[in-house]
């Protein structure tokens, strides 16, 4: 009888001692299991607090991190920040101060302009900014053209929407409105734009010289159907015989990753020469006066050394190669392929003046011309056509001296 109660209380006690080891197992492995928990919630409410800490020159890096984007970080400053438009985007030289370039899988190149975020630059909207109504559009739209007040001078050009009946695909007022709104929202956030390094042209290797515009259909309207992709690389055909509307839809279908690819509108445009004047202490008047030191005009002389340039005497119809070097000795208008001598570039943006005119989407105050171009021609002379010059045409001009760029925001 004794045996079997010490067996039983053996086992009895056995058995107690795997409940305990059971039950402590269990509370150790639920303890465990909260401080994981604790833990993860712990590091998620340290990762919002110092993400919610992060001063207004990180606010682009918590942006991107939500959106997936990319920064040129080393490049990023409280003032600009530059982006990569998306992962094929790569840099490929400059800094912000002497002209960012990056360039796509397929070499296409644009420079990154730098408008400062800064309270001198936005005087009435301020910084911060997260949502935009209309009035904050007007109200940047203002502060960037006070800002860049003495390139417009005292034009009545404006970035304002006109008909257009001449051409296939040309905006809709609302449509023109949109895209505004959106390059004014990307320079106010990113500090900043990219335009294309060269005029848009035509690969020579691939492709031929413009001589006419006979790209219409059958109601006569101009059409960019089988106009040839422009590109933006040097020693490229310059890409002429095009109207504003055939311009705009050319640069809407470039490669432009997650942003948006245009022409410039008219503020961009005296955005450039800002910021070749506050960065590359170009001066005013080499800008607004006469711009013949930076550009290949009739009446300047110049000695090219790029021996994959080319030229035309003939306004465009034919191009022969350049002999190396080349000099021009006296006054005459030559035609020359994009980014024909460095001595064209400041902050490495190539022809910003002379070499051919090109279409911008602001309105002029003609009302027959409502299409303005800017920058000047080969057969003109930088003090005539100057960079920040304004001329008009009509939705219907196709010219050998007329060309465009690229804009990305």
């Amino acid at each position: 009888m004794k045996k079997i109660l010490r067996d039983n209380k053996g086992s009895i006690s056995a058995l107690v001692v795997i409940s305990v080891l059971l039950y402590s197992i269990v509370l150790t492995t639920v303890f465990m299991h909260a401080s994981s928990k604790r833990k993860m919630q712990m590091e998620s409410q340290i990762l919002a607090k110092e993400a919610y800490e992060k001063q207004l020159d990180n606010l682009d890096e918590i942006r991107d991190e939500i959106n997936g984007g990319k920064r040129v970080p080393e490049e990023a400053t409280s003032e600009t920040a530059p982006y990569f438009p998306d992962n094929t985007f790569t840099k490929k030289e400059g800094t912000i101060d002497t002209g960012l370039v990056i360039q796509d899988a397929n070499e296409n190149e644009y420079v990154w302009v730098v408008v400062p975020r800064t309270t001198a630059v936005y005087k009435t909207t301020g910084l911060g900014k997260t949502t935009f109504t209309d009035a904050d559009y007007t109200s940047i739209e203002n502060d960037l053209k006070e800002y860049t007040k003495t390139y417009r001078g005292s034009t009545s050009y404006s970035d304002t929407y006109a008909a257009d009946d001449k051409n296939v695909g040309w905006l809709t007022s609302d449509e023109y409105t949109e895209l505004k709104n959106s390059m004014l929202k990307s320079v106010y956030e990113n500090g900043g734009f990219y335009v294309g390094r060269y005029e848009a042209g035509i690969d020579t290797t691939t492709g031929t010289n413009r001589t006419s515009n006979t790209d219409k259909n059958s109601d006569g309207k101009y059409t960019i159907e089988g106009m040839p992709a422009p590109v933006t690389k040097a020693d490229a055909y310059p890409y002429t015989y095009v109207t504003r509307t055939q311009a705009q839809n050319l640069a809407s279908n470039v490669n432009s990753g997650t942003k948006t690819s245009s022409l410039m509108f008219g503020v961009q445009w005296d955005l450039v020469l800002a910021f070749m004047h506050n960065k590359g202490n170009i001066a005013d008047s080499t800008l607004t006066s006469n711009s013949t030191t930076m550009g290949n005009y009739k009446v300047n002389l110049w000695t090219i050394k790029n021996a994959n340039a080319k030229y035309s005497t003939d306004y465009g119809r034919t191009f022969t190669a350049c002999p190396n070097p080349f000099k021009k000795e006296s006054y005459s208008s030559i035609l020359l392929t994009t980014g024909a001598d460095s001595s064209f570039s400041v902050q490495n943006i190539y022809d910003i003046a002379g070499n051919v005119w090109e279409w911008t989407l602001e309105k002029t105050s003609n009302t027959n011309n409502p299409c303005a171009d800017r920058g000047g021609f080969f057969i003109g002379t930088g003090s005539d056509y100057p960079a920040a010059g304004r001329y008009d045409d009509s939705a219907d001009v196709s010219s050998k001296v007329i060309g465009f760029r690229v804009s990305l925001f």
